[in-house]
């Protein structure tokens, strides 16, 4: 048959062909003009081929799940120096819970089709990955199976950066709270829980007093510090289960998901604590916030549109009420 080798053509007998070292014989590429199809032998050597080269993790086990053929990609994504050293081993044990192999499989011999999940492997160092896996069964003429075949993608990465990029969607990137964008989401949510359970909602808008003034007089970057302090104590200052959102430049919006009257008490307590940690303040006057309350209950017939307009206009109340001449004083330090 007619081979090219490195564009170049020689007369080579298929016999020839196969006895040639392996090296070489991948280095050949027949051309096949007019000849037919390949043969037996040659399209398992395109698949062994392929088997081994293809940049994905490939596997081949027996019915009770022993491994007995792997890639080298796919021992590259577990850790280990060679792929022998798989062989033998049950594919149950590369998974961090061997129970979720046989929920896998359970699956697919009841679907009968090839299953995609998404699976916590082990890796030779004790590592944990998240991986791709797609498998599928074949079987003999009665329906038994033979053995598992699939590939396996490793998408720890992929979903780290996902996850990264949601974080970066719904939260501050300053101060680490929700954002008005997250708030959005939240506020629906909630509000259909307290009126599927009754339960109430405390809302407290948040602003830092003469903020615009601050920066002006001690630049971005004092303003910054101020922010991140200020959300820092008001998470110190609610629960877990309550939200916190930077609202907008200078504002913050707490949202008291299943409260009944304690939106006063928790505002009281962001007070004192703005007293100790800001009360002080190495800029020469402390820092003070203006804080409005309100509740709202789910049978009120009143919007939650209305409570963020009712809370906001409680928030500019407070404000007034402050004496003009609390302003910020220039320290000569």
């Amino acid at each position: 048959m007619k081979i090219w080798e490195r564009d170049n053509p020689l007369d080579i007998s298929a016999a020839e062909f196969h006895r040639a070292p392996v090296a070489r014989r991948r280095r050949l590429r027949p051309a096949y003009r007019g000849e037919g199809p390949p043969g037996r032998e040659d399209r398992e050597s395109l698949y062994r081929n392929l088997f081994d080269e293809v940049p994905i993790g490939l596997y081949i086990t027996t019915a009770n799940g022993t491994i007995v053929n792997v890639n080298a990609e796919l021992a590259r994504m577990l850790g280990y120096p060679s792929r022998q050293m798989l062989l033998g081993v049950n594919v149950a044990a590369i998974y961090s819970d061997p129970r979720n192999r046989k929920r896998v499989i359970d699956a697919l011999d009841q679907s009968g089709a090839a299953r995609r999940s998404e699976v916590e492997l082990r890796t030779c160092s004790g590592a944990i990955i998240l991986a791709v896996d797609t498998c599928c069964v074949v079987r003999d003429d009665r329906g038994t199976p033979l053995y598992y075949q699939g590939c396996m993608q490793d998408v720890t990465e992929a979903r780290r950066l996902e996850e990264q990029l949601r974080q970066m969607a719904r939260h501050d990137p300053l101060t680490g709270v929700y954002n008005r964008h997250a708030l959005a989401e939240i506020l629906v949510a909630e509000g259909a829980r307290s009126r599927r359970y009754g339960h109430p909602i405390g809302m407290l808008m948040i602003d830092v007093d003469r903020f615009k003034e601050f920066n002006d007089q001690f630049g971005h970057a004092a303003g910054d510090e101020v922010l991140k302090g200020v959300a820092g104590l008001i998470i110190r200052c609610v629960r877990d289960s309550d939200v916190v959102v930077r609202y907008g430049g200078d504002e913050f919006l707490v949202l008291l998901v299943e409260t009944d009257g304690q939106a006063v008490r928790v505002k009281e307590r962001i007070e004192c604590e703005m007293a100790v940690q800001f009360g002080d303040s190495r800029y020469g006057a402390p820092i003070t916030l203006s804080i409005g309350a309100a509740h709202w209950m789910p049978d009120s017939g009143e919007s939650i549109s209305a409570l963020l307009i009712r809370v906001d206009q409680a928030m500019y109340a407070e404000k007034r009420a402050k004496p003009s001449s609390q302003v910020l004083e220039t320290s000569a330090a």
